[in-house]
């Protein structure tokens, strides 16, 4: 894939298109279901581990719905690397990792001599690692009501938090959390968040267990898919369908890789004075307690990539090209050595205990993730601009209609890179920006409030 996809969508010329804003109608500014009156207000989904090409699987008809009745991207493109917390935290602060300071789900801080552990809410939940301004942050901030479930920095001890706020449960099943959901839009007005922002991991953990091609893995889009249909239903028993904005989006794809694609980097350095280890796996930060040892272990890994051509590249921190937006932080390490796509950098007694793994370059096919959205600021394109068909209804009975439509859905928008969905959001309810986040899709495809 080109380097083209990582500019924002406004470098790329792609948010001026006059045909496509003239078709999209603004909606008023406090809508109604018949009875009650709205604010706008918009629901993100995340689904962890939610690779773009599981979409044209033709098992997903709720997430098709969507797609079909809103506007989708052909993929969302996460940032570098692609792992969980720092993704999760782009999306939600339109800043890359370096800039808001999560750049993996572990990393050690020289300032604070401490390690960051995403499993341990001890070394993770302190609102000194967590910068920018997320979402639910800005919606208080503007006198409007947030709520979060499980959103990785949503438990962070910030002085603004979530008006309502669910703590992280690695049990709690994915229908609980549309119907936490459900009974927030049921709340009085005056209650009611604007801004709904849910984590759902069912899928990363089997395409991990078991892999991204795997019957449980099917088995868990299933079964996110039927939760989704809850929360679709829920809408329209409603009759919110068209007055709530719904967001459906993920952090970053998955890949199949066995333990012949393992570079044991043990084979060609002295392991036992480098810290945190497995802080960026797949790919390995180089830290040390000396600089000197730093740019020791720098030089033999070079060495041996050259000489073998072996599948990774090595790094000081300043040599890292600049579309991977990863350099500007203490918090990387001072040496980074990416494994190509596929491969995994790893101890001899460390091996491999996953059969599904992400991390990789943010523009690998693999590692696309999904944006598609529907709701009165995402009104369905009256022609695919791209193409000019007028595509396929998701009406078409069984798995062949399905498979028809989900071919013709990623037409919709242009890849974007998702640190601008914190705009989409913001904008959606009206929300102004905070200082800093990244623009650009905004402008020529979305309906705002006005």
């Amino acid at each position: 894939m080109g380097g083209n996809h990582t500019r924002t969508l406004r470098e790329q010329g792609q948010v001026c298109n006059p045909r496509i804003h003239q078709a999209i109608p603004l909606p008023p500014r406090i809508l109604s279901n018949g009875t009650h009156d709205f604010d706008p207000t918009v629901i993100v989904l995340s689904f962890d581990g939610l690779r773009a090409e599981y979409l044209k699987r033709g098992t997903t008809p709720n997430f098709l719905s969507v797609a079909n009745n809103g506007l989708t991207a052909q993929y969302m493109q996460p940032s570098f690397p692609t792992l969980t917390f720092p993704n999760h935290y782009s999306m939600i602060t339109g800043l890359y990792p370096s800039s808001h300071g999560i750049v993996a789900n572990m990393f050690f801080d020289p300032k604070y001599n401490q390690d960051f552990n995403y499993k341990i809410p001890d070394k993770s939940w302190d609102p000194k690692w967590w910068g920018g301004q997320p979402i639910w942050e800005t919606a208080v901030h503007q006198n409007q009501k947030s709520a979060v479930i499980m959103w990785p920095g949503g438990e962070s001890e910030r002085p603004v938090r979530p008006t309502y706020h669910v703590r992280y449960k690695s049990n709690n099943p994915v229908l609980e959390k549309m119907e936490t959901l459900l009974k927030w839009i049921d709340l009085p007005k005056e209650e009611r968040p604007t801004v709904m922002a849910a984590y759902i991991s069912e899928i990363d953990n089997a395409g991990h267990s078991n892999g991204p091609d795997s019957k449980r893995c099917q088995r868990a889009l299933g079964e996110v898919d039927a939760a989704l249909g809850v929360l679709l239903e829920g809408l329209r028993a409603r009759n919110l369908d068209k007055v709530i904005n719904l967001m459906l989006v993920s952090d970053h794809g998955m890949s199949y890789v066995t333990p012949a694609q393992c570079i044991y980097y043990d084979d060609y350095i002295d392991t036992s004075d480098l810290l945190l280890e497995e802080s960026l796996q797949p790919h390995l930060g180089i830290r040390t307690k000396s600089t000197k040892r730093t740019l020791e272990i720098y030089q033999q890994l070079k060495s041996a990539q050259l000489k073998d051509n072996l599948p990774f590249r090595v790094y000081k921190k300043e040599e890292i090209p600049a579309r991977y937006h990863y350099s500007d932080n203490d918090r990387i390490a001072p040496v980074v050595v990416m494994a190509d796509p596929g491969y995994v950098m790893t101890r001899r007694d460390m091996g491999l205990d996953v059969v599904g793994v992400h991390g990789w370059d943010h523009e690998s096919e693999d590692m696309r993730a999904i944006f598609m959205a529907s709701g009165p600021s995402f009104p369905p394109l009256p022609v695919n601009p791209l193409t000019s068909d007028p595509g396929t209804n998701v009406d078409d009975d069984g798995v062949d209609g399905l498979e028809k439509l989900s071919e013709s859905i990623n037409n919709s928008l242009p890849p974007f890179e998702n640190v601008e969905l914190y705009e989409i959001i913001a904008r959606t309810v009206g929300l102004q920006i905070a200082k800093g986040s990244t623009d650009g899709l905004h402008d020529g495809y979305l309906a705002k409030p006005c």
